[in-house]
């Protein structure tokens, strides 16, 4: 029994050990965490093309097959976006990008969603599909058949543009009787990408979508709801998280104003330590509540999507030492493999997080340099972690130690 117990004191001594040398990894330039993103990009093509990914994503979410898909296209026209001079990237990110936007441009991509709604397929469908497009076009606008592109982009533009107008409320639905404003989002940053890329179209139809957000907004910490009634926009659930994380990725390319001001509630309400490591609530802080098929679990209040999400969140906001900060925790806890020349987290068994991964860090790509924080920023946890090591090994050995203490 007593080897028994030594083992598994070991293997934690060992895990301990190795989460805190991963808080600091090994790239520091923008050229290492590049190619480390890279591997990471490379994992998720070898699953989408070969692996039947999308599929399996289908399997575990309701919008697997579109999510998925969505991310790996966001993460490489980001990931090109951040190194505009390389030319062969953009053509690379662009194929990608491309490849993805048609598996979700399908009628299998489609099944799930109502084409009744407005706009077709709902927000959630139309948003995702027209916001990856959005981003192929900004990352370049001179490839081949891009004139076809440009038109299809503008077409679901003004789709989605008129199911805004029309409306009286801001929130549409993503699927029948259901409203999820962070889906809302997604569908107005692509007018606005649109709006940026090319001749401004909807510049008036996102100005009085902003009003309506911003008469809508919950009024205990004036935040944007997680989920609201389909027929008036009444809040139906407070801010979360996974929500507001996504939503402040958009509102920075939105309405840049708006966005910082919801970011500093964000910050205030829901950005915290766990174990001295940083870390997103899924809840605001003072209030629990369980996870769900939004959120992933959520461990002693810490939503593992929010967290995920906010490595890019913090990047478009400007907060770089956050962002690294949270990357370099998850990193840490993410179960990391690497072979040949792919990484993946969790051993590979859930590409939809390593999809998020690498969105987040190939847009925190554009902002971060090279490392510029204190190399000892965590060092809180790497005490608590020598504490903790020093407590159990000092339990293993208590009757040695009280031989040692009484001679």
């Amino acid at each position: 029994m007593r080897k028994l117990n030594l083992f598994i004191l070991a293997c934690v001594t060992i895990a301990v050990i190795s989460i805190n040398l991963k808080l600091h990894t090994e790239h520091f330039t923008k050229e290492e965490k590049a190619n480390d993103i890279l591997l990471q990009l490379n994992f998720l093509e070898e699953e989408l093309k070969f692996n039947q990914l999308g599929e399996n994503m289908q399997g575990l979410f309701p919008e697997g097959l579109v999510f998925v898909n969505a991310l790996y296209g966001l993460a490489w026209c980001e990931f090109a976006l951040a190194q505009p001079k390389d030319d062969a990237l953009k053509k690379k990110a662009i194929e990608e990008a491309l490849f993805a936007y048609h598996a979700i441009d399908t009628a299998d991509a489609k099944i799930n969603f109502a084409k009744f709604l407005k706009p077709e397929y709902g927000v959630f469908y139309a948003g995702w599909s027209t916001y990856l497009l959005s981003k192929v076009m900004a990352v370049d606008t001179s490839f081949i058949k891009s004139e076809h592109y440009r038109k299809t982009l503008q077409r679901k533009c003004d789709i989605i543009a008129n199911a805004f107008e029309q409306s009286s409320i801001p929130f549409l639905e993503s699927y029948p009787m259901q409203s999820w404003p962070a889906d809302n989002f997604i569908a107005i940053a692509a007018l606005a990408n649109y709006d940026k890329t090319f001749t401004p179209r909807y510049k008036g139809i996102i100005e009085e979508w902003i009003k309506k957000v911003r008469n809508s907004l919950e009024p205990d910490l004036g935040m944007i709801a997680h989920q609201t009634h389909f027929e008036n926009s009444k809040i139906i659930e407070n801010s979360r998280g996974s929500s507001t994380t996504l939503i402040l990725r958009m509102l920075s390319e939105i309405d840049p104003d708006f966005g910082n001001e919801q970011y500093k509630k964000f910050k205030k309400h829901f950005v915290e330590t766990t174990f001295a490591l940083p870390s997103v609530r899924e809840y605001p802080k003072g209030e629990f509540g369980i996870g769900d098929i939004d959120s992933g679990p959520v461990i002693f209040g810490v939503g593992f999507a929010g967290t995920i999400v906010s490595i890019g969140t913090f990047a478009v906001y400007e907060d770089t030492d956050f962002a690294a900060q949270q990357y370099k925790t998850i990193n840490a806890f993410g179960l990391v493999s690497k072979h040949e020349n792919m990484k993946m987290y969790l051993f590979g068994r859930l590409p939809m997080a390593d999809a998020f991964i690498a969105w987040g860090r190939a847009t925190a790509l554009k902002y971060q340099e090279n490392d510029n924080f204190s190399f000892m920023w965590n060092w809180k946890f790497h005490l608590c972690s020598f504490l903790i090591l020093i407590l159990l090994w000092g339990v293993f050995f208590r009757k040695k130690l009280r031989k040692l203490i009484s001679f």
